[in-house]
C-alpha cells in the first residue's frame, strides 16, 4: 500500500502544473530510492542534468554525493533522494516563495509516506525549508551543518541532520573535508539509531 501511494504521488508530481516552472521543464524530478526509506536526502531543486534525465543528483554533484554516501557505508539504493522543488528553476536560480508554496506539499507527503528516521537537508536552502517545517530555528549553514536536531514527524521521532550541499566542493574545495566529516557523523548517527 505504501509503495502504491508513493507511485501515485510520483505520477502526480510528474504531471504537476501548480507553478510557472512546469512550463519550462523537460522532466519533473520526484526523487528516487526505497519506499519506505530510513533516510531522505533533500536538495534544493533539480539542475540541468536532473531536468534532462528526470533523476535527482544526476550531474557532478551526484557523483560527489555518491562518494560521500559510500564513505558512510551507504549507496543511492539505501536512501531516498529528492528536492524541495521538483522542477528546475530557469538558470538554476534560487526558488521563489510561490514556487516553494506550490511544491512543498509534495515533500511533506513524501516524508509522511517514506517514514524516515533521518532527514538530511543538503545546503542552506533546503535546511531552511525542512528545519522551518519542524519548528527548528535555522541559522547559517556554516553554523548548523553536521549537527543532529531531533524533531517530531507525523510518523514519530526523526533526526534532522543538515549538511553542506555536495556541489559546494566544486565552488569551495576547502569545504570538502567538512562535508566528508558530516557524512562520517551521519554514519555514527545511523549506527546509533539502527534499533529504531
Amino acid at each position: 500500500m505504501i509503495e502504491e501511494n508513493a507511485c501515485l504521488l510520483e505520477q502526480e508530481i510528474l504531471a504537476c502544473t501548480r507553478c510557472r516552472l512546469a512550463s519550462g521543464r523537460l522532466h519533473a524530478v520526484p526523487g528516487e530510492g526505497p519506499v519506505p526509506s530510513r533516510i531522505i536526502m533533500v536538495g534544493e531543486a533539480p539542475g540541468e542534468q536532473e531536468d534532462r534525465t528526470g533523476r535527482p543528483f544526476a550531474g557532478r554533484a551526484g557523483t560527489i554525493l555518491n562518494n560521500l554516501l559510500a564513505s558512510a557505508g551507504l549507496s543511492r539504493n539505501d536512501v531516498f533522494i529528492t528536492s524541495v522543488l521538483k522542477c528546475r528553476p530557469p538558470g538554476n536560480r534560487d526558488p521563489k516563495a510561490d514556487e516553494i508554496t506550490a511544491c512543498k506539499p509534495y515533500l511533506d507527503r513524501q516524508i509522511v509516506l517514506l517514514r524516515p528516521s533521518v532527514i538530511v537537508p543538503m545546503g542552506r536552502f533546503s535546511a531552511s525549508v525542512v528545519m522551518g517545517q519542524f519548528g527548528i530555528p535555522v541559522g547559517k549553514i556554516s553554523g548548523i551543518h553536521g549537527r543532529a536536531f531531533p524533531a517530531d514527524a507525523p510518523h514519530g521521532p526523526v533526526i534532522i541532520f543538515p549538511v553542506y550541499h555536495p556541489a559546494v566542493v566544486t565552488h569551495n574545495p576547502p569545504l570538502r573535508e567538512e562535508l566528508a566529516a558530516d557524512f562520517r557523523c551521519l554514519k555514527e548517527i545511523l549506527a546509533g539509531s539502527s534499533g529504531a
